[in-house]
């Protein structure tokens, strides 16, 4: 996965997920919230391997811990920054809390970037939220 900053500190998961979920992409399980590790398996694709495990048709590794690079709708003043899901998959991120799921928060790349955006559609660094 390319857009991992920070390393998840627990295994991924075979969830499922929206068709059409690819590595890399927000999503929501349930009450879950974490990053596609994997493409979503379907039947024109054999299940995926991860950790020595495949994955049933419909589902994908997801990682529900960890710092990625992600695209975020709307400004981003610094770290600490709410960050929620919208949508029903394709997911799509954004600042705006209303009617949203928390996602995570902002937080520091490396170097120090993405500290801050512009309103807008831009690259943020962000957190996923701690689960239970």
């Amino acid at each position: 996965m390319k857009n991992q900053v920070w390393a998840n500190q627990q295994p991924a998961r075979s969830l499922p997920v929206p068709a059409g979920t690819k590595s890399g992409d927000p999503v929501k399980v349930g009450d879950l919230v974490g990053v596609a590790a994997t493409d979503r398996a379907d039947s024109t694709t054999k299940p995926l391997p991860t950790g020595g495990v495949g994955h049933a048709n419909g589902y994908a590794a997801v990682n529900v811990d960890g710092g990625y690079l992600l695209d975020v709708d709307g400004a981003i003043g610094g770290p600490g920054t709410p960050i929620y899901l919208t949508g029903a998959g394709p997911f799509t991120l954004t600042t705006t809390a209303s009617g949203n799921t928390l996602f995570g928060q902002s937080v520091p790349g490396p170097d120090n970037t993405y500290l801050s955006k512009a309103a807008g559609v831009g690259e943020a660094v962000v957190q996923v939220k701690a689960q239970i």
